[in-house]
């Protein structure tokens, strides 16, 4: 495929998608009259053409990150551009909703924030326009051949940072990127890959193999919140939690294929197993998605086990076995009062979800055969003997039994996840290596 023949299918495409982003808009639009300590998301939908009413400021770095697991990479990024360039505008857009109330709640320094424009020449020159930022950064998968047309025609640097492409991505673009995909690759200063496999993948696309690097993932460069295990701990304490073993269903999904057997019904199932040998074990079972969350509430009193809501500060007692974690943003404190992780979008056909959150807190981490979109990732770890594959909720279960009557394993699992996570690490200051030439005017 050419340029000319992706701006003509956009196009043709534009009332599509205009009106999936407009829904999207609207969705949060209504959650925020039943939620009213929802962030607003500002010009959520004339955002994505360009059209902003914000007054933004220029000259600085504009970030972008597409969901929620990309947004919290980004957070050491943001806090190490801040303290070297305290001055230096920082612009972060997202493209998923979810992505955007990571970044408004939870960004770890002052920013500049906006849904990303969609890739149509004149709304990304809009945003060009107004920001006039020394660089853009793109974290992951994200290749937009207007927006890098865009910076290359003004002279502005680009990176591609975090840089991956899982098989089916790669075999994807193999097939329909053609020229233009090449061109794009080769507009951007630097293709920061995570893996190997990642800058074999890029060069297999036509990138110039001199502008790939292998710097590694910056969701290695974690940063633990100060305080959070004491608070942790505190929150354990006040519900009597301290001898209990408790295990953590992260990013949960519903099945992509039918609406049977969603994952939290897998775990659910797995847990009835485990209170069969340990009475006192307790899920806390956190769905990726906030839209289902009743949802999530109703399998769980089909399955006949007590359960308390985080949203209705539902009061944990000794005969509760599933505690709901439907809120947003506490994922590190569950995973930091744990004993076991299980990390969702596993155990249904997703693809896999980040697994160094767990692995940073010396959690041993399960997940199910499904993991794909982080392939290389899993694989890193499966060779340290830091990760636990199981195939099903039985499997699961037993592996819950284990892990609950022998601490020293968990302790042994827990240190090596650490140790693989810990291995990966610096990602951050590689990266800093790479950026500070192209914004070195503002460097003291």
């Amino acid at each position: 495929m050419n340029l000319f023949t992706y701006r003509f299918l956009t196009t043709l495409a534009l009332p599509l998608i205009a009106y999936s982003g407009w829904k999207r808009c609207r969705k949060h639009a209504l959650q925020q009259e039943k939620r009213p300590d929802l962030v607003d998301i500002k010009e959520c939908f004339r955002s994505r053409f360009g059209f902003n009413r914000q007054k933004l400021q220029t000259g600085g770095v504009w970030i972008h990150a597409v969901s929620v697991g990309e947004t919290r990479s980004i957070f050491p990024l943001l806090s190490r551009l801040k303290k070297d360039c305290p001055e230096l505008p920082l612009t972060v857009t997202n493209g998923s909703i979810q992505g955007a109330l990571q970044a408004l709640q939870f960004s770890p320094v002052p920013i500049q924030h906006q849904m990303i424009p969609y890739d149509y020449a004149f709304a990304v020159n809009r945003l060009l326009d107004q920001l006039q930022p020394k660089l853009v950064i793109m974290v992951e998968t994200e290749i937009w051949p207007n927006l890098y047309q865009a910076c290359s025609e003004r002279n502005i640097p680009i990176m591609l940072i975090n840089a991956r492409l899982k098989e089916k991505s790669f075999l994807a673009y193999q097939k329909w990127g053609g020229k233009m995909l090449s061109n794009a690759l080769n507009q951007t200063q630097l293709i920061a890959a995570q893996f190997p496999i990642d800058k074999q993948h890029f060069e297999s696309l036509g990138a110039n193999p001199q502008k790939i690097k292998i710097l590694g993932s910056l969701k290695f460069d974690l940063d633990i919140p100060p305080g959070l295990v004491k608070q942790a701990d505190f929150w354990k304490t006040e519900n009597q939690l301290e001898e209990r073993f408790i295990w953590i269903g992260a990013s949960t999904h519903a099945h992509p294929q039918n609406n049977q057997d969603s994952e939290e019904q897998l775990l659910l199932k797995a847990h009835q197993q485990l209170v069969t040998d340990r009475p006192d074990a307790l899920l806390i079972l956190a769905p990726r998605h906030p839209e289902r969350f009743d949802e999530v509430a109703s399998q769980i009193e089909a399955s006949g086990l007590s359960f308390a809501r985080r949203s209705l500060n539902q009061e944990i007692t000794a005969n509760t076995q599933v505690y709901l974690a439907d809120s947003v943003g506490e994922l590190m404190r569950w995973f930091s009062a744990g004993d076991v992780a299980f990390i969702g979008g596993s155990l249904v056909p997703f693809g896999g979800h980040n697994i160094l959150e767990p692995a940073a807190l010396k959690k041993p981490v399960l997940s199910g055969p499904y993991y794909a979109n982080l392939q290389a990732l899993y694989d890193s770890f499966m060779q340290d003997d830091a990760l636990t594959v199981v195939n099903d909720a039985t499997v699961l279960g037993d592996e819950l039994i284990q892990l609950a009557n022998t601490p020293d394993n968990r302790q042994l699992l827990g240190e090596l996840a650490y140790q693989s996570f810990n291995r990966q690490s610096g990602t951050l200051d590689l990266l800093m290596q790479e950026i500070q030439p192209l914004i070195k005017p503002t460097i003291p």
